[in-house]
């Protein structure tokens, strides 16, 4: 019988390292691996988008209200508006507001742009900075954005768009790690994707089958607690 070998890595150890510490990192600080659990793993469906008939800001605003609803944030005060710009971050009257670049708000193109808007905000809200510190405070809401289920949304996006921080394929790495955490069966996503991003997804998820002892530790990530760290007793030795 011959020897089975190991799958081509699919990311550098440091790149794949980094993702497996930011997911704890964002566990850690988004209610931990239960809440997670119950993150949908948002498709460009009519179940998932079932919102019709409707033109301009009014769907601009239903569109929004749908992806808020699937990054688990319909209680955060935001809202969006038309600007004849790329989408940007703005402050109205105390209120976040997100600028979206189109007449006619009915294309599901807007879901990456309005779903990394709206990680921009849950990551701000973190009491410690992403692993790498500061300066990789780009590439991890790129992570949250998929974090918070819209991977298929931002890998397919990822070629027309400058907006992002990782490239296509960490994008698809990040989804493969996203649809093994949640047992999702990648086949199941490949559909979804850009034609060209399918090959992508099986060669990171064949890759991160080996790394079964992260996926253990994620699991087992609860949420980060408030409490005085000044009351603790020292750590022994």
């Amino acid at each position: 019988m011959l020897p089975r070998t190991r799958p081509k890595p699919f990311l550098d150890d440091a790149r794949r390292d980094w993702q497996f510490d930011a997911f704890v990192w964002l566990l850690r600080n988004g209610g931990g691996f239960p809440k997670f659990e119950g993150t949908t793993l948002v498709l460009p469906v009519a179940a998932h988008f079932p919102d019709s008939g409707m033109r301009g800001n009014a769907a601009a605003t239903a569109l929004f209200r749908r992806v808020r609803d699937h990054a688990g944030m319909a209680d955060w005060p935001c809202t969006v508006e038309p600007a004849s710009r790329a989408v940007r971050l703005a402050a109205s009257a105390g209120i976040p507001v997100i600028r979206y670049d189109s007449v006619d708000g009915t294309s599901l193109s807007l879901v990456p742009d309005f779903a990394h808007s709206l990680a921009g905000f849950f990551v701000e809200t973190f009491g410690e900075p992403p692993p790498g510190g500061e300066a990789l405070v780009g590439p991890a809401i790129d992570l949250a954005t998929v974090f918070m289920g819209f991977g298929v949304f931002l890998a397919n996006s990822a070629f027309e768009t400058a907006n992002y921080d990782l490239n296509e394929g960490e994008l698809v790495h990040a989804l493969a790690i996203f649809c093994l955490l949640r047992k999702i069966d990648p086949e199941a996503v490949e559909p979804h994707l850009n034609p060209h991003l399918r090959k992508y997804l099986r060669l990171a998820a064949r890759d991160l089958t080996q790394y079964g002892g992260r996926f253990q530790q994620m699991r087992s990530v609860f949420a980060l607690l408030s409490f005085d760290v000044s009351a603790l007793p020292p750590l022994a030795g």
